[in-house]
């Protein structure tokens, strides 16, 4: 069925410049103390949960709910080896950033031309 179909979670973008990796993952509603993340190689892994509303409202209450709940995995492949020690990550506004510098064997080169 049309829209039926299982979507990973959190939708993310990925993407990076000379210095770092980044992921940027939508999860609005997401309780921040859930999230675990870890680096183990060139794969990021996201854990995390999606409370129910809260307050009294009993399942059999409602007449829709469409926002999913519960607890999610994500594990995304990155590009480029990166520094797993000094990785950053901030969730503001429903907005998780990671911010994944690059280990340095992955960074460009910059090669000097000499001219004779």
């Amino acid at each position: 069925m049309p829209g039926r179909a299982a979507r990973r979670y959190p939708l993310i973008n990925l993407y990076e410049d000379q210095e770092a990796v980044y992921v940027e993952a939508l999860a609005p509603g997401i309780d921040p103390s859930s999230l675990n993340l870890h680096v183990q190689g060139n794969t990021l892994s996201m854990t995390g949960e999606k409370r129910r509303v809260a307050g009294d409202v009993k399942p059999d209450a409602f007449h829709r709910s469409e926002r999913a709940t519960g607890t999610f995995v994500r594990h995304m492949q990155l590009p480029v080896a990166v520094d797993e020690d000094n990785v950053q990550a901030e969730y503001t506004h429903g907005l998780l950033t990671v911010t994944l510098p690059k280990a340095e064997q992955a960074k460009p080169k910059q090669i000097p031309v000499q001219v004779g």
